[in-house]
Formats: C-alpha cells, sequence, structure tokens
C-alpha cells in the first residue's frame, strides 16, 4: 500500500493537492497531512508557550481538514492520518519520509523575480527528502493520468537511469510513457535517426506501453513544454540531480523551473 504524505498550510493550493492525491489514489493509499510551525525566536519561557499555541492551531487545523476529506470521499474508505511538525517543511518532512513513501503538494506558477519567492517552498522539499514528490500546480486538473511524459537527459538515456517508480505509476494507472530527450537545434537532422536508435536503452520500461521521442530546442524547458501541449500529456516526470553543477553554481535546474511553470503535475525522481 502506497504511503503519501500531503505537506499542508491549509491554502488553496494545498488543499487542491490533496484532492488531486486522493481522486487518483483512490484507497490504494495510506495518507498523512503535514503541517509545520516555526516558533520566532524568543526567551526561553515564551518559547514554550508559543510553541504549544502554535502546535494547538496546528493540530485543530488539521483534524478540520481530514474531516472535509473524509466527508468528500466518504465512499472510499480513507486513511488519513495527521501530523504537526515543528520546523521549516523541507526539515520537517524530511525526517518523516522514507524513500517508498510519495510526497503530494501544492505548488504555484510564477514568472521573473518572483519565483525566487513562489514555489519555494515545494522546491526545497524536493531537494531534502528520499522519495519522489508530485507537484500540483495551481490549475492542474484531478484525473488519474493516461499520458506521462519523461523527460530523460542524455545522461539518463546512455545510462539507463530511468526511474523504477515511475514505471509503478505507470502500471498503476494503466498510462502510456512518452521519453523525450530535447537536443539542440541541428543535432537531428545532422546525425540522423541512427544517434536516436542508440540512445534507446532496450530494455526501457519493459511490460509498460511506451514510445521514444526526439525534437530540438534550443531551451530544454520550452521544448517539453511545447511537446506537453501538442501531446495532450497529463503528468510530466523528471529526474533532479543533487550533483548536477548549474544547479549549485546557479541555484536553479531545469525540474525547479518546470515546477514553477508547468501546467500539468510534475513528478520528481532523485
Amino acid at each position: 500500500m502506497q504511503n503519501i504524505l500531503i505537506p499542508t498550510d491549509f491554502s488553496l493550493n494545498a488543499l487542491r493537492a490533496a484532492e488531486y492525491a486522493i481522486t487518483i489514489f483512490g484507497n490504494s493509499a495510506n495518507y498523512t497531512l503535514v503541517n509545520c510551525y516555526e516558533v520566532p525566536h524568543s526567551g526561553a519561557t515564551m518559547l514554550i508557550s508559543i510553541a504549544d499555541i502554535l502546535e494547538k492551531d496546528s493540530l485543530q487545523l488539521l483534524a478540520s481538514e481530514r474531516e472535509r476529506l473524509i466527508g468528500m470521499y466518504a465512499a472510499l474508505g480513507l486513511r488519513i492520518e495527521v501530523k504537526s511538525i515543528m520546523g521549516s517543511p523541507a526539515v520537517a518532512v524530511r525526517k518523516i519520509a522514507t524513500e517508498n513513501d510519495l510526497v503530494v503538494m501544492g505548488t504555484k506558477g510564477a514568472t521573473g523575480l518572483k519565483e525566487v519567492f513562489v514555489g519555494s517552498v515545494a522546491s526545497n522539499v524536493l531537494e531534502n527528502v528520499p522519495c519522489p514528490v508530485i507537484a500540483i500546480p495551481e490549475i492542474a486538473a484531478n484525473v488519474k493520468p493516461a499520458k506521462i511524459l519523461f523527460a530523460a537527459d542524455d545522461k539518463c538515456l546512455s545510462e539507463g537511469e530511468l526511474p523504477e517508480r515511475l514505471v509503478g505509476l505507470a502500471k498503476f494507472f494503466e498510462a502510456e510513457v512518452l521519453i523525450l530527450n530535447v537536443v539542440p537545434k541541428g543535432e537531428i537532422s545532422h546525425v540522423g535517426n541512427s544517434a536516436e536508435n542508440s540512445r534507446k536503452p532496450t530494455n526501457a520500461f519493459e511490460n509498460v506501453k511506451h514510445s521514444f521521442h526526439f525534437i530540438e530546442d534550443e531551451e530544454v524547458n520550452h521544448g517539453i513544454e511545447e511537446f506537453i501541449k501538442n501531446n495532450q500529456v497529463d503528468m510530466l516526470g523528471m529526474i533532479t540531480r543533487r550533483d548536477d553543477l548549474f544547479s549549485r553554481l546557479f541555484g536553479t535546474s531545469n525540474t525547479k523551473s518546470m515546477m514553477m511553470h508547468t501546467n500539468v503535475p510534475l513528478v520528481a525522481f532523485h
């Protein structure tokens, strides 16, 4: 049985993420609503008092949200627990998450300087937890994915780094996996189809309906977005690498950028 952690700050995005998770996984999963509260710096005595108040409020809101979801999906007989944890969301969720769990949380789209702040909670959780994270945009539809796009870079294809958890999700949803590799303009026409075939792992996604796609675009994220628009994709899968040099130098990555700009749910794997 899948264990799904749903971090929530009780915002509209967070509430919609919980509904999305329950809609697509139903009673095949156990759910844990997680609320994190942070205590401001103060004297020791006052600190204890504030922490108690914040925890009490957190637990009350969690209980209310739990009852709301159980009422909405009464026919499913849901198993929903609640956890109130002191600390930042990324640190708190990391304390309770295991490699076998799945985190589902809401995120907002953003442009320009706003993206430094909006969506930062989701991206910080993504970087810190050991399990896959599904980020749900504001306007994502609550539907089971029929088509899952997996954006694979050259390293992923050459080394066969295709996430087993994605295969599991595809089988659970009975979804088709579209494996996409975005290459610089002119590369496909220059080298021909032989190069494409050499990049296809022979044992990729066995027993799952899948296909390989290679497109040219100078910007990887733009290529992915255009492919999503043109192919009725319901979910995007990407690998985020902790050792990504570009991410370390500039504080961003393709996965984090797509998390804040895509209009379909994004599931990120380490």
